[in-house]
């Protein structure tokens, strides 16, 4: 599809990136660091004119944090249909940060100072929103994207609210876990003036989650018998882990760390956030989150393992030792294993050699110095008869001529046939071709072998084999990955598998979620997903009046329920199902290792095979080479007898 812009010129769409209830995301194949934005619909005049102020204040500070819109996309009918934003390559859901195995996967070497890090980011990239007079109003941990160096970058921007002289573009939609007390208590989202103080409490919701790995800071031990949701909890002030409220009705979670682990500043400010209406800014937030990363230190046991150095010990070797939870993975606790320590030196017996074919240099020899073979006498004879005859018959008619003019053609004619095509003449012929062709076969003959000797047909073969060998050898090189891959799945399964018995228990029918009431209940359990465990089920199951949007806010709600799990690794199972990969890796060391062997022998035989069939080649070119220089002699001393 193409589409014109103001200003950009033309915008040519490529693969699809994305799709969602309003709109779909696109590849721009005219513009590789853009993607457009296409709604479903046809955009109001005030949604057109928001979007129009949202490019004209662009800048580079909004670009850098922000998929913020850059240019109009213009249809054919010339309507605006659709905004160009900037492309976020290599970023990821701020959520991924969260849980252990997600963090394993997505940030393999980071630890908790990573988390303090894009906190801190992510606080930046609030303050410049601010600063420009920006509010984001829907801040959730799926509309924050996050780069492998923990850059921070908003992502859905288009609902954001904007101001032009007194007139608001409002944010009309929001998720209730990251909206402040006074916003729900509203009840909507309808013409609400949203402000930097609104996104300074769902800021501080998303910098309390990563310093307490997902942990939600309204989601914890109820002290009382009356059930208090995360909305309930917000609306009153409840924050779990207040340090402040003597009346508090939530304790922390169990497991989960100590807010005293952090430093007075840090605690003061979460005060602020959930217990106060003045919440702290985001520039405030950098300068104590900065001050968090100063006094960072890591533990000798594992490198992930960073934490305030107001602490006498490390609480995540504390968790692992007292409760067996692993709030970061590492390899620590998987058993050793040196079956493949071998494996450069096994490798380095089997490196096949290139065949360099020469090329060949044949001697010069002048003619002179070649003895050319004696030419056939009865050459010799009749070329001297040839000669001799016409001759004879030349002064036979000069001599007819003074008596008779008008017979000297007889004669003449008959000494012209006599000299060049008396059967004498035939035969002198017929023995030339003979040489020229001998000579024309042994030329061909010469050129065959050489391309023969310079292109044998063998390396075509041998390069095949040598790549097969080559790919056996790289597989065998990759042994160490493989038997990562492997282990990370065991690990990822087991992890999964205590994670899908944990969202067991919550039953979608008695839990709260947001814009699922009883009908679309009742569906998604006709259709077998009774608990947030088989949400997973969404991606093959199609439920009646569950579309992508709200299996988007169901797999959201799921994963906010598993905000509370955590991972005590099984070491049992474990190491059982250590000693299986090993062993399943160990039999496919030795099958390579069978199959490097018997590639490098068949290799060597065809290397020998070659090598022979170069140095056969080369015999035959330089023996051909000399019997061209003697037909080359024979053919000229021939000629210069029968001339």
């Amino acid at each position: 599809m193409k589409f014109s812009s103001p200003n950009n010129g033309l915008f040519i769409t490529g693969r699809e990136l994305g799709k969602g209830g309003e709109g779909t995301v696109y590849e721009l194949t005219s513009h590789s660091d853009l993607v457009l934005k296409l709604y479903n619909d046809p955009l109001s005049k005030e949604k057109i004119e928001k979007l129009t102020l949202m490019v004209s204040v662009a800048s580079p500070e909004i670009l850098a944090y922000a998929a913020w819109p850059s240019a109009l996309a213009i249809n054919d009918s010339g309507a605006v249909c659709g905004f160009v934003m900037r492309k976020l390559t290599g970023y990821v859901p701020l959520h991924n940060v969260f849980g252990p195995m997600d963090r394993k996967k997505m940030f393999p070497d980071k630890g908790y100072n990573f988390l303090v890090h894009v906190a801190r980011n992510l606080a930046i990239a609030f303050h410049k929103l601010h600063e420009a007079g920006i509010v984001a109003g829907d801040v959730n941990e799926g509309n924050i994207l996050i780069s492998r160096t923990g850059m921070s970058a908003f992502i859905d921007c288009d609902s954001f609210q904007v101001k032009k002289d007194e007139k608001y573009f409002f944010c009309e939609v929001g998720v209730p876990r990251y909206t402040p007390p006074e916003l729900l208590r509203r009840k909507t989202f309808d013409k609400v003036i949203r402000t930097s103080n609104t996104d300074n409490f769902s800021l501080a919701v998303l910098i309390f989650q990563m310093l307490f790995l997902g942990r939600h800071p309204f989601a914890g031990r109820n002290k009382t018998r009356t059930d208090i949701d995360e909305e309930t909890a917000i609306r009153q002030h409840q924050f779990a882990y207040s340090l402040e409220n003597a009346r508090k009705k939530l304790e922390p979670p169990k497991d989960s760390l100590p807010i005293t682990s952090l430093p007075d500043n840090l605690v003061a400010l979460f005060h602020r956030a959930f217990e106060q209406d003045d919440r702290p800014t985001a520039a405030e937030w950098v300068v104590s989150l900065n001050e968090l990363l100063s006094e960072m230190t890591v533990c000798d046991f594992s490198q992930l393992h960073s934490y305030p150095n107001k602490l006498a010990e490390c609480p995540w070797c504390a968790f692992r030792k007292t409760r067996g939870i692993m709030y970061f993975l590492d390899d620590t606790y998987f058993q050793a294993n040196t079956a493949l320590n071998d494996i450069e030196q096994f490798i380095n017996g089997f490196k096949p050699e290139r065949i360099a074919v020469k090329k060949i240099n044949l001697p010069q020899k002048p003619l002179s110095e070649i003895t050319p073979a004696k030419p056939d006498i009865n050459v010799i004879r009749y070329n001297r008869l040839r000669k001799s005859v016409s001759l004879l018959l030349g002064v036979a008619g000069l001599a007819i001529a003074f008596v008779s003019p008008a017979l000297v053609v007889i004669p003449l004619l008959t000494a012209i046939y006599t000299y060049w095509y008396s059967p004498w003449i035939k035969y002198i012929h017929k023995e030339q071709n003979v040489l020229s062709e001998n000579l024309n076969s042994l030329e061909k003959r010469k050129v065959a072998l050489i391309q023969a000797y310079e292109q044998p047909t063998e390396l075509e073969v041998y390069s095949r084999r040598q790549d097969a060998l080559m790919k056996l050898i790289g597989e065998f090189r990759n042994l160490p990955g493989e038997l990562a891959k492997r282990k990370g799945l065991l690990e990822e399964s087991l992890y999964n598998e205590q994670l899908e018995d944990y969202l067991r228990q919550f039953d979608i029918k008695k839990e709260s979620i947001p814009s699922i009431g009883k009908a679309k209940k009742e569906a998604l359990y006709n259709s077998g997903i009774y608990t947030a465990a088989h949400l997973t089920k969404l991606s093959t199951v199609k439920v009646p009046g569950i579309g992508p949007a709200l299996a988007q806010v169901l797999m959201n709600w799921r994963r906010q329920m598993s905000g509370g799990f955590v991972y005590i690794p099984e070491d049992y199972r474990i190491n059982i199902g250590m000693q299986q990969v090993y062993k399943d890796v160990e039999h496919i060391k030795l099958l390579l290792k069978a199959n490097i062997r018997k590639e490098y022998q068949s290799l060597n035989f065809l290397k020998t095979s070659i090598d022979n069939r170069i140095v056969s080649l080369e015999v035959q070119i330089i023996d051909i080479n000399e019997k061209i220089y003697q037909a080359k002699a024979d053919l000229v001393a021939f000629q210069k007898v029968a001339a």
